[in-house]
């Protein structure tokens, strides 16, 4: 049995069509056709039902695949491991943000200081909705997620608490409402809003905070891109509501409190019981180390750019 039919064998199952497969492995269908066949033999057992053009896994295969499957993820972790060996002189680290997230200050700091220790390793970042983060965790699109923390806890997953951003109101610096230092959300209802889409979390979470509250919040506007938001926001008639981590540095803007502070605790999420490579836990490292040296300090929250740190 070899790695190679293995793979050949798993592209084959997950498309049901050696055709497909064998385009997913770089080779020709014959060719495919053949290894599967040979691993069948070796096997002493039908992996497909073949019918026609058409095939099907067998009982025996349907069991088989899980096992191909940890296989495969046993050999990936193992060249990932032989790669460490080159130290960090080269690599790469993929992080997925989910949407409404921003980058904060606390990570902003991390990835600085993470290229000026290892300046050879390249850091990927990558927005999403946060509901598609732990399916790109198994897929291994990303190495870790930086998330809006959730009630349900896929045992698949480890959820490392990092910090709670607050929704907030924003309007442009010279917007009436900019002088407040707080509002409600019945007052910000009657405002022109514009406001991040129903699809994603922050507006979920708003939705929630209104419907407590008793209040009908309607924008005039929903968008999925919340640069658009803020862009909007800059020009100067429209308000919106967002994390405050979202509007770091962003020039023209004010962020006003609501009255009822609604926090949005953040995690970093990993799959659990895959091997991380050193890359990644270099960074995981910088970014813990980062999180504990602001919890220590007297304030809980950043005087950049508001963020409130939980312990």
């Amino acid at each position: 049995m070899e790695i190679r039919q293995l793979r050949y064998f798993v592209n084959a199952a997950k498309t049901l069509s050696f055709t497909e497969a064998a385009k997913l492995s770089n080779i020709t269908q014959s060719t495919l056709s053949q290894q599967v066949k040979q691993l069948e033999t070796e096997l002493g057992v039908a992996l497909f039902h073949r019918i026609g053009k058409h095939i099907q896994l067998t009982t025996e295969g349907t069991l088989f695949l899980e096992d191909a499957q940890r296989l495969l993820e046993d050999e990936r972790q193992a060249l990932q491991r032989l790669d460490d060996i080159n130290s960090l002189k080269t690599g790469s680290v993929n992080i997925g943000i989910a949407s409404g997230l921003g980058l904060s200050a606390l990570l902003t700091e991390v990835l600085t200081e993470y290229n000026r220790l290892y300046p050879h390793v390249s850091i990927h970042l990558f927005q999403r909705g946060a509901p598609l983060l732990p399916d790109h965790l198994r897929q291994h699109d990303i190495d870790i997620a930086m998330t809006f923390s959730s009630s349900v806890k896929p045992q698949d997953l480890h959820e490392q608490p990092l910090f709670a951003t607050r929704l907030c109101a924003i309007v442009n610096e010279r917007h009436p409402l900019s002088t407040r230092q707080s509002i409600s959300v019945a007052q910000l209802a009657r405002q022109p809003l514009v406001l991040p889409s129903e699809r994603l979390f922050v507006r979920q979470q708003l939705d929630k905070e209104a419907d407590r509250q008793h209040t009908v919040i309607q924008p005039a506007v929903e968008i999925d891109d919340l640069s658009h938001i803020i862009y909007m926001v800059r020009s100067g008639r429209w308000v919106s509501i967002l994390p405050d981590a979202a509007t770091l540095a962003v020039r023209g803007i004010v962020r006003i409190d609501l009255d009822e502070k609604v926090l949005l605790p953040t995690s970093i999420l990993s799959l659990n019981g895959v091997y991380q490579r050193k890359a990644v836990t270099e960074f995981l490292r910088l970014l813990y180390e980062s999180a504990r040296m602001l919890l220590q300090s007297t304030e809980t929250t950043c005087e950049i750019c508001g963020e409130s740190f939980l312990v």
